[in-house]
């Protein structure tokens, strides 16, 4: 029997084992039963009984529907029927986002208050304040029950905690875990993935996501393998197996393809429940308000051509070494990322933003963007609606923070860095109020709620808000259409508006093309709904970037993009672009439920129809080379590079400032400069700060992770060390030039007494200062092999250098 045979005969094994289930028929199941207090929708009642089918039958399961369709409570309600029906004493884990544990605290306790739950979290004493408790309530326990043992039904914590506590929490045996947004464990290799699977006793496993297919087949099967190991075997088999679906991009057979594709759809059903929401809407058992989705063209202004157009100018190598028939290519990663910020506002790179860096309109007028989002947003107010507004750097988000606050409107913010009750109290505050005009809570309800899309775009309830706005959108199209769902699920009472701000003619056009090849592996596999077949695919991904960077290229003429000019968007024109998009959430609500337009400013340049419904950038997109005018475009550029060097726009260094004052300026400073290195070479003092990059590399940009991952140990003893490479021991200290005493102090001063010295020697040369890195150099022996150690000083919570650094 192969690997299909062996999979194919399980989903048999299964089916035959499950008791009448129906796509869209109500299951014989009451809440009061199972001591759930809701009342809960038809497809809820399904999804439990579903769930309870496969418990019996001891298979492992993912509940895989769409965002916003109330996994949380199907979930809960399946572990108060295993308590309340005696089917497991329990203990039950459940391990989700930090973000999200406040929901599910609050749902356990509305509706299924049978259930005892304990939320471990938090810093380091007050778990270990939890696990003395818990130890003691066992030692004073008189009863043998595993039950009776524990204080608590369910314990709820982090996949961060499961990790640095997972010598505590691994000794349990677990009756059933639940792991809410499994995307997390889409890499098999990870250090979580394997610590659950190999060191948790907990042989009963529900994953819920609402994405369970994001960028490749490898992901999926590892979701598969972590609920049934055995049934789904290895990677090579899998993969083998689903070749040809695995690799649709390359010249496979159609026939084959969709084969294999119908193949492990079938497979899929008996391990996965997978409901959107248009297919319940269609059967008549769910009932949600209509949903409109908008991508408004915004223009580069000229600031942000000059940005843009630096960035290229001092990549120019790798575009010639591109338009050469080298073999060997040079990463262009970094240049997209460059060109994605200039994208979104070119205050982003250093130095460019005017000083004395006060507020004012020049904050709006240098992007595009940010003028078509403050149009948008005063509409938005003044009709009383409420506002999502996602971003992926939190640069970006600090950027839009001083415009709100510029324009005096109230907000929230979310993001990796906000601690844990901070977050609850942000997403309460914005919850609790009804946002509207006219009601007396109006004056301290939050207009805007300001989120990074990987901090907050999963598991939060926010259907306060009726608006949703992507300032910038994420590599991954999942992760938007997630933050999306925060407004548009159960509980939204109003038509839900989604706003897609991408600028025209530059590197995220084509993003956003490939984010409907990303969506369509998606359809094939669990059938989402509203994707048409399109395998049109390029090259690999060198060619993808490639396409990225000269997309548009011919709209920038080198040798203009520097010549002052003035490009301010027209007043009247954007009052008539952002009235139209406000006006789309109410026009024609009754033809269809969910509904895509397009709204392009150049439009209503032309007097031309601005708004198109539909698809229509992605089917206008030709993602083809046209080699001739890349080679004429750089051939331009070479030659204007070279006439106009004085014309460079220095990213790193040069501000937004008259020659004359700016000269004057540079003088000054470059004089006192060598009156103070004159004056430690004197003194004997050679200073060991590193130099800024030119512009920073967002290495977070380029990571699927946005959670932080820790480390257990001693990182000035490291267990393993690559004797051929440098190693960076990392530590933040502020700029008062007093060396602390405890935990990573002691542990750096035992190391070298060098450490300590250079930075009290620093502050007395003034030579610290925030946002500084200071590479202190160590030799030592470690494994009989002698290595360079190095102890990096930073005074800053930026890492962006760090980064460059390595």
């Amino acid at each position: 029997m192969n690997y299909e045979q062996r999979l194919t005969a399980a989903t048999m094994i299964i089916e035959s084992g499950s008791h009448g289930e129906s796509g869209c028929a109500t299951a014989p199941l009451n809440a009061t039963e199972i001591g759930v207090t809701a009342t809960l929708k038809p497809h809820q009642l399904e999804g439990i009984s579903w769930l309870i089918q496969r418990y019996r039958l001891g298979v492992n399961v993912i509940l895989g529907d769409e965002m916003g369709l109330g996994k949380t409570l199907q979930a809960i309600s399946f572990l108060s029927y295993l308590k309340v029906h005696q089917k497991s004493p329990g203990p039950y884990l459940v391990l989700c986002p930090l973000s999200v544990t406040d929901g599910w605290v609050s749902e356990i306790a509305k509706f299924t208050p049978k259930l005892k739950v304990l939320r471990y979290i938090g810093e380091k004493e007050p778990r270990r304040s939890l696990r003395k408790t818990i130890y003691e309530h066992v030692k004073e326990s008189p009863s043998s029950s595993d039950a009776s043992l524990l204080p608590f039904d369910v314990l709820l914590t982090t996949y961060d905690i499961a990790l640095v506590d997972q010598d505590f929490l691994s000794q349990i045996p677990w009756h059933y875990a639940i792991v809410d947004e499994a995307q997390r464990l889409k890499n098999p290799n990870s250090v979580l993935y394997n610590v659950l699977k190999d060191q948790f006793l907990m042989p009963r496993r529900l994953l819920m996501t609402g994405t369970p297919v994001q960028n490749n087949l490898t992901e999926l099967w590892a979701l598969m393998h972590f609920c049934m190991p055995l049934v789904f075997g290895t990677l090579d088999q899998f993969l083998s197996t689903f070749r040809e679906a695995a690799d649709a991009s390359s010249d496979h057979d159609a026939t084959k393809v969709k084969q294999q594709f119908k193949t492990l759809k079938s497979i899929l059903k008996s391990f996965m429940l997978r409901r959107t929401k248009s297919k319940l809407i269609e059967c008549g058992h769910l009932v949600l308000p209509p949903l409109t989705e908008i991508t408004v063209m915004a223009p580069l202004v000229s600031l942000q051509k000059k940005v843009y157009t630096s960035i290229l100018r001092k990549e120019l190598p790798k575009l010639i070494a591109l338009s050469s028939s080298a073999s060997n290519h040079p990463s262009l990663q970094n240049m997209v990322i460059q060109l994605r910020k200039a994208c979104s506002h070119p205050y982003l790179f250093p130095g460019i933003e005017p000083e004395p860096y006060e507020e004012g309109e020049h904050l709006v007028k240098a992007s595009g963007k940010l003028i078509i989002l403050e149009q948008l947003l005063e509409k938005l107010h003044d009709s009383g609606n409420r506002v999502l507004l996602f971003a992926q750097m939190t640069h970006t988000l600090d950027i839009l923070q001083d415009f709100l606050e510029l324009r005096k409107y109230s907000y929230e913010r979310l993001d990796g860095s906000v601690r844990a009750e901070e977050r609850f109290a942000a997403i309460r505050s914005f919850s609790g109020q009804s946002g509207r005009s006219g009601s007396e809570s109006d004056q301290n309800s939050a207009f805007v709620f300001i989120i990074s899309t990987r901090a907050g775009g999963v598991g939060l309830n926010l259907v306060a808000a009726d608006t949703v706005i992507f300032y910038e959108q994420d590599w991954n199209p999942q992760v938007d259409k997630q933050a999306l769902q925060r407004a548009h699920r159960i509980g939204q009472m109003n038509h839900v508006l989604s706003i897609n701000l991408v600028t025209r003619h530059t590197v995220e056009e084509v993003i956003m093309h490939r984010a409907k090849r990303k969506l369509q592996l998606s359809h094939d596999v669990v059938g989402d709904g509203g994707m048409e077949e399109d395998r049109k695919e390029t090259g690999g991904i060198e060619t993808g970037d490639l396409q990225s960077i000269i997309f548009g290229l011919h709209r920038l003429d080198p040798s203009e993009v520097n010549t002052e000019q003035s490009n301010e968007l027209n007043a009247l024109e954007l009052n008539a672009l952002a009235q139209r998009v406000i006006a789309l959430r109410s026009d024609q609500i009754l033809d269809k439920d969910d509904r895509k337009f397009e709204v392009n400013l150049i439009g209503q340049e032309k007097g031309l129809n601005f708004v198109s419904e539909g698809e229509s950038i992605l089917a206008r997109y030709d993602p083809g080379l046209d080699e001739a005018s890349y080679l004429s475009w750089v051939e331009k550029f070479k030659e204007t590079s070279q006439s106009n060097e004085n014309l460079v726009l220095d990213l790193g260094n040069r501000r937004n400032l008259p020659n004359n004052k700016y000269l004057n300026l540079e003088v000054a400073k470059k004089k006192a400069e060598e009156k103070k290195l004159s004056k430690w070479e004197a003194l004997g003092y050679h200073s060991l700060s590193v130099g800024d990059p030119i512009y920073p590399l967002d290495r977070d940009a380029l990571s699927d992770s946005d959670f932080v991952h820790f480390v257990v140990g001693d990182c000035t003893h490291p267990e393993k060390l690559c004797s051929s490479e440098p190693s960076v021991i990392f530590s933040c200290v502020d700029e008062s030039g007093n060396w602390g005493h405890g935990g990573m102090f002691d542990a750096l001063a035992k190391l070298s007494s060098g450490i300590p010295a250079a930075y009290q020697r620093a502050s007395e040369f003034r030579d610290l200062h925030l946002g500084d890195v200071h590479l202190v150099k160590i030799n030592g022996q470690l494994s009989c092999s002698l290595f360079l150690h190095f102890y990096v000083l930073a005074l800053s919570n930026n890492y962006w250098w760090f980064e460059n650094f390595k």
